[in-house]
């Protein structure tokens, strides 16, 4: 009787849904139903690319593999490779955008300049154009004068316009719209330059509607990895930091990490009062062909009007003063080094870390629990992790687990 109430109340269109879906497909042996007829479509309209990227790899797979070689060093450290996402993070007002300048300044630099760079070094095995994509600076009187420093830096004249120098601005393109403008400028330099293409993104959160919901970032980084794979480019990617955080800035920061073959952290180095110094230090979070680099340090110099090898003696006593006071950023980095691949014996690591900072055990378990109470991050092949203590049994180990 009820169910017989609720069927006079329905719409007619509703009960005859209703009677059509209790019927039994109307399908031979061997047919297909419209929905595996439509599921068929789809794979039909995949596969043939799918099939096509498998027969590239058993081409591949049948021959030696010869790796590419690096595009941007440090002395003997490979740090950018082609075809590759790349990722400089820090703070504002780290100088990220400085460090990365001078990259381009490198590969942009003439043979026989009488400027010499010592930062880094580039590759000369092919031509490379340089696309610098700025999202911040004013056009009248900022981003001019960082243009102006990169070819300068390069061995041009301000009034010059090398060739393979080419840079645009997103900022009077609106937020939502930034994407799509930055895919039809990749779509015209691709076509412009017949050369490898080294782009600058300058900040990458503002290529995307919103940094922090996830179809946004996944569309942006989805589309960087499409382009390194069909196309000869290489994308080098500056992002902020949170604030107080060593973490890249929303969701876009995370993937961005997970998808990056170099993760390098800019930032100022601190004395052993806590105090930024005026070295920059240069941490590489992330080397994916490598094994991770030791950080470099770096100042600016007024005469060059730009940054440098910071002095190797003010380094080493910097060095040496946070040493002595076993200051838990100093502790952090050794902690990074051992508990990397394992977790370790409470015992054994206190040990190492004495010998390391010539300290007290009692000095070092303060600072560990320093570490642990302030939830100091800790990366692991970039991803964002931190200090546990935990007690099995009657041992109490140290371990670094992954950020939930």
């Amino acid at each position: 009787m009820q169910s017989s109430n609720i069927s006079a109340k329905q719409p007619k269109d509703f009960r005859a849904g209703v009677a059509q879906s209790n019927r039994r497909p109307n399908t031979k042996p061997g047919t297909l139903t419209e929905a595996k007829r439509e599921q068929s479509e789809e794979v039909k309209k995949y596969l043939p690319s799918i099939l096509a990227s498998q027969e590239k790899l058993r081409e591949a797979k049948a021959r030696a593999v010869i790796f590419s070689q690096p595009i941007v060093s440090h002395k003997d450290k490979s740090i950018i490779y082609p075809r590759t996402i790349n990722v400089a993070q820090g703070q504002a007002g780290s100088f990220k955008s400085r460090v990365c300048e001078l990259i381009c300044s490198t590969l942009l630099w003439i043979t026989g300049s009488p400027v010499k760079l010592e930062v880094f070094t580039a590759s000369k095995e092919k031509p490379i154009t340089i696309c610098y994509v700025d999202t911040e600076r004013n056009l009248t009187e900022q981003l001019p004068y960082a243009l102006q420093s990169i070819q300068t830096k390069a061995g041009f004249k301000i009034d010059e316009h090398p060739p393979g120098f080419d840079y645009i601005s997103l900022m009077a393109v609106p937020r939502k719209e930034r994407f799509n403008a930055l895919r039809e400028y990749l779509d015209y330099v691709r076509g412009k330059y017949q050369t490898h293409i080294f782009i600058v993104l300058d900040v990458l959160t503002d290529c995307c509607q919103d940094f922090n919901r996830t179809d946004d970032s996944l569309e942006l980084i989805d589309f960087l990895n499409l382009t390194i794979n069909e196309f000869d480019v290489t994308f080098l990617c500056i992002i902020h930091e949170n604030p107080g955080s060593a973490k890249a800035r929303g969701h876009l920061g995370t993937e961005l990490n997970n998808k990056a073959s170099s993760v390098m952290q800019i930032g100022y180095e601190q004395d052993a009062s806590g105090k930024d110094t005026d070295l920059i230090r240069v941490k590489f979070l992330k080397c994916r062909n490598t094994r991770k680099h030791e950080p470099f340090y770096l100042k600016y110099c007024d005469d060059f009007k730009g940054l440098v090898l910071a002095d190797d003696a003010e380094v080493n006593k910097l060095s040496e003063q946070r040493k002595a006071k076993a200051m838990p950023s100093e502790v952090a980095e050794k902690i990074e080094k051992y508990l990397s691949e394992k977790p370790m014996k409470a015992s054994d690591l206190i040990q190492i870390l004495t010998k390391d900072f010539d300290a007290s055990e009692r000095t070092i378990e303060e600072r560990l629990k320093e570490i642990i109470d302030g939830d100091t991050g800790f990366h692991i092949d970039a991803k964002p992790c931190r200090l546990e203590k935990v007690k099995e049994g009657r041992t109490v180990f140290y371990s670094l687990k992954p950020r939930e």
